[in-house]
């Protein structure tokens, strides 16, 4: 048949428009932009804003790390590497953790992520199948109830108020009990975001003999291990428990390399095997030469590990002295680089009415409560990841504004 003379072909007509937002995983529908992002863009636009928001060390990357990594483009180390990390590296990793951390991992048990986020959202992909349950201490950062509606998963947080931020055995026994041997994966995050509150080695003993008990595994979010102040570095639940949990850990907060997005899980080979999987699958493989920056870190970062915790100290001591003479109460932080300060009792709407208030009046700017529970607080996360100047001048700002009000 000459083509110029067949019929046209008629195609149906859609029976409604066309959303190409239909063709997305339902469970999008329950996420929402992480409230920490959003209120610092929010807050950026104010002129003359101080940002006590985001959990960035003001410190620039020492410059041995930044050498290392300006030798190995030198030398042309661009190519792909291999997936689970460059074995430089992962050997790097395992010999900081048995010398720094206490934590014994063969090489082979450690995959490289693009940062401790990717670490975190690959291992919980892969530990939260149908049916699993995930349970975590709030306040929390949000990453981890994000990916339980990502996965569709049903997710329990233990609200630890009640208990100076503390996560207790008993209240982890109870919710347990209430989950009647369901599949469990419990976070933990020590030194916490947002409290900087650390568990102590019996605390996490305590826990482990629980998870032990009851079949749980753990996902230990040790991204601010280094960052403390009075047992260097904290203790993790995997001295206690090594068989069933995953250790997440980055370079950002130990090393000033938020930018660099270079992190790591280690876990029992079995298990970090599967969950490698993920990874591969989420990024394939890091950067070569950020890995090779990043074992240069780990084998001679030591003494800028000490003195950026140093630092961190000075502030965090200014800071809790400085907000409670306003009348802020708070938990005194242990570890990380924040104070999860409680707002003043005469005010009464939310921690998110307050951040606003004081970031449009006295423009200090911190993070909102909001940000790590589920409906309203009375909370403000205050970073003292910037420098004491800055924070000398929140503080007066403050002090002016509560005069005020």
């Amino acid at each position: 048949m000459n083509p110029a003379r067949q019929s046209p072909v008629n195609h149906p007509s859609p029976s409604h428009q066309f959303n190409p937002t239909d063709s997305v995983i339902p469970q999008l529908s329950n996420l929402t932009t992480s409230v920490i992002r959003s209120f610092d863009a929010e807050v950026s636009d104010i002129p003359g804003i101080l940002k006590l928001t985001l959990g960035e060390p003001d410190f620039a990357t020492p410059d041995f790390i930044k050498d290392a990594a300006a030798a190995s483009l030198a030398r042309n180390r661009t190519h792909y590497a291999p997936n689970a990390g460059t074995p430089g590296l992962r050997q790097a990793i395992a010999d900081y953790l048995a010398r720094r951390r206490d934590l014994h991992f063969d090489a082979a048990d450690i995959v490289v992520t693009e940062g401790a986020s990717e670490a975190i959202s690959s291992a919980l992909t892969a530990l939260l199948h149908p049916g699993a349950v995930l349970v975590y201490p709030t306040p929390a950062f949000g990453l981890y109830e994000s990916m339980a509606r990502l996965t569709g998963t049903e997710s329990v947080a233990i609200d630890t108020r009640g208990t100076g931020f503390i996560l207790t055995p008993d209240a982890l026994e109870r919710t347990l009990d209430s989950l009647k041997g369901r599949d469990t994966v419990l976070v933990i995050n020590s030194p916490n975001n947002p409290t900087g509150v650390t568990l102590s080695a019996s605390q996490l003993q305590a826990l482990a003999e629980v998870v032990e008990r009851y079949d749980v595994t753990v996902l230990s979010d040790e991204v601010y291990a280094e960052v403390s102040y009075e047992t260097r570095p904290a203790p993790s639940i995997a001295q206690f428990a090594p068989d069933r949990t995953v250790v997440v850990d980055s370079t950002s907060k130990s090393y000033a390399m938020t930018g660099w997005r270079l992190g790591f899980f280690a876990a029992p080979h079995a298990l970090s095997a599967q969950l490698a999987k993920v990874h591969q699958i989420h990024v394939s493989t890091a950067a070569t030469f950020t890995m090779d920056a990043a074992q240069t870190a780990y084998e001679q970062g030591d003494t800028s590990i000490d003195l950026m915790v140093g630092e961190y100290r000075e502030r965090r001591d200014y800071l809790v002295h400085a907000l409670t003479e306003l009348g802020f109460s708070m938990a005194r932080p242990s570890g990380a680089f924040y104070l999860y300060v409680r707002i003043p009792e005469d005010y009464e709407g939310t921690g998110y009415d307050y951040a606003r208030l004081l970031a449009r009046e006295a423009k200090v700017a911190g993070i909102p409560g909001e940000a790590f529970t589920s409906g309203p607080s009375r909370y403000i996360r205050f970073s003292y990841a910037a420098g004491l100047d800055t924070l000398h001048e929140a503080v007066r700002r403050i002090r002016a504004f509560r005069q005020s009000h």
